[in-house]
């Protein structure tokens, strides 16, 4: 089942973005694991608001695709860089546009990522995803608040080594995985309203009533249990390769 982004377009920078994090933890990632040099083009594919986009444009030509209307409305506002509507799997490019494609937390929804990541390889040179790896990944309270959430994502992520095989099917050469930690400190306040917000598409596929049920047991529980302050730990991988 397909998230409608549309709906979560007007608040998603504000529940998903944080500018050290992004620079620090998401940006150095890409640009390492991509070997990406200042000049070169990037594709932002599946980009949303164009977070990564913005930060990139400073020193790259980046072009960013996304299927959501309403996500590229917000990048678009940001300037700089060239936005485009499109589909992930029949990219609107001619071969070799760009130097590097870079897919950030997007296969899990796409209907064919091996598909995708063939297109990928007809017009970039080199690729990096940034992904969950469902065979390490915990959440802590929230597997307690949501009990079908991790479930789902398991279904929904695939594996690291089917990833790197679908990259080599592609025609991508020696895929390099590279595991790295995650950590975001906030506020309780600040984590629960990012819940409230739904900032995991996968609390839109919850069966009805656990997201309610699980969002009552973090606003009685997350207080008493961790005061004020919140820190998120966790693990993200970064598969880069080059064709």
């Amino acid at each position: 089942m397909a998230v409608d982004y549309s709906q979560h377009a007007a608040d998603y920078d504000h529940v998903r973005a944080d500018g050290a994090t992004d620079r620090e933890f998401w940006l150095r990632g890409l640009v390492e694991v991509g070997r990406l040099r200042d000049g070169e083009r990037v594709l932002d594919l599946g980009a949303g608001t164009g977070r990564f986009a913005q930060l990139l444009s400073t020193t790259n030509r980046v072009v960013a695709l996304d299927s959501s209307g309403a996500m590229l409305r917000i990048a678009r506002a940001k300037g700089l860089f060239e936005c485009v509507e499109g589909d992930g799997h029949r990219l609107p490019f001619r071969a070799d546009t760009f130097d590097l494609a870079m897919v950030v937390m997007v296969l899990h929804h796409l209907g064919d990522y091996g598909a995708a990541l063939h297109d990928v390889a007809r017009v970039a040179h080199r690729v990096v995803v940034a992904t969950s790896d469902m065979a390490t990944r915990r959440l802590g309270i929230l597997e307690e608040a949501f009990p079908s959430l991790l479930a789902i994502d398991q279904k929904r992520f695939p594996p690291i080594p089917a990833i790197v095989h679908a990259l080599e099917a592609a025609g991508f050469r020696a895929p390099i995985v590279d595991d790295r930690a995650y950590v975001r400190r906030l506020t309780t306040e600040e984590q629960l309203d990012r819940v409230r917000h739904r900032y995991l598409s996968t609390f839109d596929l919850l069966p009805p009533g656990e997201y309610e049920r699980g969002l009552r047991f973090l606003e009685t529980e997350m207080p008493r249990r961790y005061g004020d302050r919140f820190e998120i730990s966790a693990r993200f991988t970064f598969v880069g390769a080059t064709r």
